[in-house]
């Protein structure tokens, strides 16, 4: 029998038990989440439920039980299991997944940075993507950055003159005109840092972080208008805004 515990994300403010907005679930999501919000501990019960903790927690609130009793399929992967009813698989976050490493900010910065998203008058909102290829939510323009950035995202988007651009999973970038707001989610369900900012959020694991894309700043076109003045030709500058 095991003890209760993992309620990192609870201490954080957020849901304790993490669902994905599609309602699928496998180690890869459960421990992208808990690194997401830095916890080493990433924890995954009932097929479908992911939850989040320190290890010194763990060791202090978790007895090891037989692998028999894990015994659930994952929801979103059947090849692995997420345990049983009254039951964990304990998984170490410290290195991540392939291509998705550990923050290098605190927790506490990461909660800031969520909670103040709004303060960027480009965010828009975090919207659920569909885990199907070929079936995306945002189905425009893409491209993929190593030193991702919400600036470089916008800046890409703005070149072909969409409205909006999306970002996801720290590298990616969609770029559409409009989105359904009916796929809005929380913007914690949005946790994962910007690669080539920590302190902006690039969306999530199937999730979007949506921005505004501003119109680009153009200086003014300056017209030079000849003009006589006592048989001598004045040129004038007129500056012409867009």
């Amino acid at each position: 029998m095991l003890l209760n515990g993992l309620n990192g994300l609870s201490n954080l403010g957020f849901s304790n038990v993490y669902k994905s907005p599609n309602n699928i679930m496998d180690p890869a999501l459960c421990i992208i989440r808990c690194t997401d919000y830095i916890f080493d501990i990433a924890a995954l019960k009932d097929g479908s439920q992911c939850q989040c903790g320190s290890a010194s927690d763990f060791v202090a609130s978790y007895i090891k039980v037989g692998d028999s009793n894990c015994n659930i399929t994952c929801a979103g992967n059947s090849s692995y299991i997420c345990v049983g009813a009254e039951s964990y698989t304990i998984y170490d976050t410290k290195g991540g997944v392939p291509g998705h490493p550990q923050p290098t900010i605190s927790a506490t910065d990461k909660i800031s940075i969520i909670k103040n998203l709004n303060n960027d008058n480009r965010y828009q909102q975090c919207i659920k993507d569909s885990p199907y290829c070929g079936q995306r939510i945002l189905n425009g323009t893409s491209e993929e950055f190593a030193g991702m950035t919400v600036d470089k995202c916008t800046d890409f988007c703005r070149q072909p003159n969409f409205a909006y651009a999306g970002l996801e999973i720290r590298t990616r970038c969609f770029c559409p005109n409009n989105y359904d707001h009916i796929n809005q989610i929380s913007s914690d369900k949005c946790s994962t840092s910007c690669v080539g900012n920590n302190q902006q959020i690039c969306g999530g694991p199937l999730t979007l972080s949506i921005y505004s894309v501003p119109t680009e700043n153009k200086p003014p076109l300056q017209i030079i208008l000849p003009r006589v003045i006592g048989g001598v030709i004045i040129l004038s500058i007129i500056n012409c805004f867009d």
